[in-house]
């Protein structure tokens, strides 16, 4: 099975510039307003953005004095200790027909696993391979996923580490990914080299806020 999973390999490339407003608290780009509706006609609320964490997030944990909430970007969810930004999450989503998936969609819970799985082990492979393009005496190792609610979905819980030849870090991600058999969900964070959009300052962080994590992505609305 041939999985194309460039789009959550560079995600954070896109984001860039968003993420900057939404730690340094500057204002969005202004956008023009709404038309007028036509007479007699109502206004509607704007719709939530697909990505964004406002339109999913249900009840939140954190450790002791930590905050969470969405960034002004809302593809972010923004993670506070004492007021400071310390890291955040990305969500992104994108029509699973633009998955190179042989065999069907899938529609059965097995299905999706079995899904879910070839995702993450392709995904495995893609960052694998940049990182050895990058740098050769990098070394990867992928942790085994395990199964995860991602809201009422079927959904796998994935990690991996890159290190340097001395043991030093140089990624640490955690994921987790699902599908409700039309969108592939994915929400990310970790300490990301190069990509400040969905990761943290530091690897201690990450592992004191990775189980709060766990709970917010179990409690999520879909």
């Amino acid at each position: 099975m041939s999985i194309s999973l460039r789009r959550p390999a560079l995600a954070g490339l896109v984001l860039v510039s968003n993420v900057l407003i939404a730690c340094t608290g500057l204002p969005p780009t202004a956008t023009q307003p709404d038309p007028k509706p036509a007479t007699g006609g109502v206004a509607a609320e704007p719709a939530a953005p697909a990505t964004g964490w406002a339109n999913v997030l249900g009840p939140v944990s954190a450790p002791e004095n930590w905050q969470v909430e969405p960034c002004v970007n809302d593809v972010l969810l923004c993670v506070e200790a004492d007021g400071e930004l310390i890291g955040t999450v990305e969500r992104f989503s994108y029509p699973l027909d633009e998955v190179n998936l042989q065999g069907g969609a899938p529609v059965t819970e097995e299905s999706q696993r079995q899904f879910l799985r070839a995702w993450v082990a392709d995904h495995y492979a893609t960052i694998e391979r940049d990182r050895a393009t990058a740098d050769p005496d990098l070394t990867f190792a992928g942790e085994s996923p395990q199964t995860i609610a991602v809201g009422s979905l079927p959904g796998l819980r994935y990690g991996y580490t890159v290190t340097h030849p001395n043991g030093a870090l140089f990624d640490r991600a955690i994921g987790y990914v699902a599908t409700d058999g039309s969108q592939v969900h994915v929400f990310v964070t970790g300490v990301i080299s190069g990509d400040p959009t969905g990761s943290f300052s530091n690897e201690a962080a990450v592992e004191a806020f990775a189980p709060h994590l766990d709970t917010i992505i179990q409690g999520l609305q879909l």
